[in-house]
């Protein structure tokens, strides 16, 4: 069964405890490299720009699209023994997202946006954690708005249980749910995702 389909089962299971937290044009930043990443890749179909297969480790936290930023998670998180590390990879990022499953659309006054992202272990310890939880999108006013379960049409999304074992490789979308007017300027990650530590932020601005 296709992963979205579980995704709405597993959602509307557990509605009680999901907290939300708050057209198909795509809006997509300009990738590029910098000193701490890898360069952008060929443009893929519809003009959306995608960096190498491989993305390197960068010590900077802060990005553009396509820039490669390495994260870490919070010791012994889960019992995990190991390092917890990845170097994350924002993709594209598509301004107006439609729902592959109509459970996840946006409801009036509100927009879809979604964010494609690779993840790579890079320590020596599991990475466990929800594909969607530790994302997040940030508006010009600063205001931020958190990753939610479910599929767009353009893509799958991150496994709702995401286990990544050192080396392992992991890819897919998260979607957001926006006010329709918000401009959307920066798309973050925080592994672990359980406090406010900015320092195991990655953020990467869109032009």
């Amino acid at each position: 069964m296709h992963r979205s389909i579980a995704a709405a089962a597993a959602v509307v299971t557990l509605t009680a405890t999901l907290v939300a937290c708050g057209g198909s044009d795509i809006g997509i930043g300009k990738g590029g490299p910098t000193k701490n990443t890898g360069s952008s890749g060929p443009a893929e179909p519809g003009g959306e720009q995608a960096p190498d297969a491989a993305p390197s480790s960068a010590a900077a936290p802060i990005g553009k699209l396509g820039d490669t930023l390495a994260l870490e998670g919070l010791p012994g998180n889960l019992d995990t023994k190991g390092t917890v590390r990845a170097d994350f990879t924002l993709k594209r990022y598509v301004d107006r997202a439609q729902a592959e499953v109509a459970y996840f659309k946006a409801p009036p006054g509100k927009r879809l946006v979604a964010a494609d992202f690779t993840i790579v272990g890079t320590g020596t310890g599991t990475y466990h954690d929800s594909g969607y939880n530790g994302a997040k999108v940030i508006d010009s006013t600063g205001k931020g708005y958190f990753g939610k379960p479910g599929s767009p049409t353009v893509g799958e999304s991150l496994d709702l249980s995401l286990i990544l074992q050192p080396g392992e490789r992991a890819t897919g979308w998260v979607i957001f749910e926006v006010p329709e007017d918000a401009k959307i300027t920066a798309v973050t990650y925080q592994m672990d995702a359980t406090g406010f530590d900015e320092e195991r932020v990655g953020r990467w601005n869109l032009g």
